[in-house]
């Protein structure tokens, strides 16, 4: 049976300038040993640090999933040697030509991805391994992904920015909170994930499990900011903004809005 740890939390602050966003990065040890989203250089350090903690090296991860193409996602899918990378069919065919509107996909993506030591597209329903498969999941992207896993106590999903975080789970209407492809199929992507999946790895966010009608967090988190700006008498000018909204959809232009 697939096993699931967490290698580091997927987290999203924002102010009226813009938005830190870190990317949930997700192992599963089975039969081969998998990354579920590899995040930016800013975290190559951590990756290191974390896989040593449990024994491993950069050259043990046999395989890299990307639940999508954006940047925050997948910069550092060149970082393990001996990694079969994929992606969706339908994502890798849009990331060779993205809209000049898209600020989340880098156009030197393809460059990336033609770097990994075998790069595999995959769609809905393909087997990944035994209780390990794919379900596709688009709208925030047009080919987002979640990464299935069959547990003794009911599907686990990595589902990356199609269920960003419990807020988006908790929304009237569900949604992925960020939609850079297709409003209508991102709410409806979040819905096949709450139907589906009893446990939940979103891609900003802890992992949390579906339970009694609600949604309950499965770790605790902690997040440290640090540098932040002072005046020469040691003043921070920083503010904690607790009436901002904890959830809103964001429809980037380009995107297709309901209706449309």
């Amino acid at each position: 049976m697939p096993e699931i740890e967490v290698l580091a939390q997927g987290f999203g602050i924002g102010g009226p300038e813009a938005r830190i966003s870190l990317c949930s990065i997700t192992l599963i040890r089975g039969e081969k040993t998998t990354l579920v989203d590899v995040g930016y250089q800013a975290r190559r350090v951590l990756i290191v640090d974390r896989l040593a903690e449990l024994g491993l090296k950069l050259e043990d991860i046999d395989r890299v999933v990307l639940t999508h193409g954006h940047w925050d996602h997948t910069l550092n899918a060149t970082m393990f040697p001996n990694a079969e990378v994929m992606i969706s069919e339908t994502e890798y065919e849009y990331v060779q030509h993205p809209s000049p509107l898209d600020p989340a996909t880098p156009l030197y993506l393809p460059d990336i991805l033609k770097r990994a030591k075998k790069l595999t597209t995959v769609r809905d329903g393909d087997e990944l391994e035994s209780g390990v498969r794919i379900m596709s999941v688009p709208g925030h992207s047009p080919g987002s992904l979640a990464v299935l896993v069959q547990t003794p106590n009911g599907v686990a999903g990595m589902v990356g920015d199609s269920l960003a975080n419990r807020n988006a789970a908790m929304a009237p209407v569900p949604s992925a909170g960020l939609v850079f492809f297709d409003e209508e199929a991102a709410e409806q992507s979040a819905r096949k994930i709450i139907d589906t999946c009893t446990f939940v790895y979103p891609g900003h966010d802890r992992a949390f499990r579906k339970e009694g009608g609600s949604f309950h967090y499965m770790q605790p988190q902690s997040i440290v900011l640090g540098g932040l700006p002072r005046d020469e008498d040691g003043t921070i000018h920083a503010k904690l903004d607790e009436t901002a909204p904890v959830f809103t959809v964001t429809v980037q232009p380009g995107a297709r809005r309901k209706g449309q």
